[in-house]
């Protein structure tokens, strides 16, 4: 899908995003669980935006997995992700690493993760 950012004011557009994540539980067989679910959330031009929510919400997961970062195991699995009009998704890893640092950064919540 390809937006007018011009037209929108839109810089990143975030619809029903779905994360999953393959964990492995001592003795049992790798289970897939649902991290992140239908989340959907608009960034407009010379707006600010926050994520809020209790620790393990899934703020940081969300913010991460916009970019295409993800820890050992996490996945996008649905939704589009819509950076200044493009569907970054659809890039797959090497549209990431394209739009990383040119386009968008990440800022870590704290001084030692950074």
């Amino acid at each position: 899908m390809v937006e007018s950012k011009a037209k929108s004011g839109r810089l990143l557009n975030i619809r029903n995003l779905r994360i999953e994540a393959t964990v492995y539980p001592p003795g049992d067989a790798p289970k897939n669980i649902v991290l992140v679910h239908d989340v959907s959330l608009t960034l407009e031009k010379g707006k600010v935006l926050g994520l809020i929510g209790e620790s393990g919400a899934g703020k940081s997961t969300i913010g991460l997995s916009s970019m295409g970062y993800g820890r050992g195991g996490v996945r996008i699995t649905g939704g589009e992700v819509i950076l200044n009009g493009r569907d970054i998704l659809k890039g797959g890893k090497e549209g990431f690493r394209k739009q990383r640092g040119r386009e968008v950064c990440y800022v870590a919540q704290s001084a030692a993760a950074a």
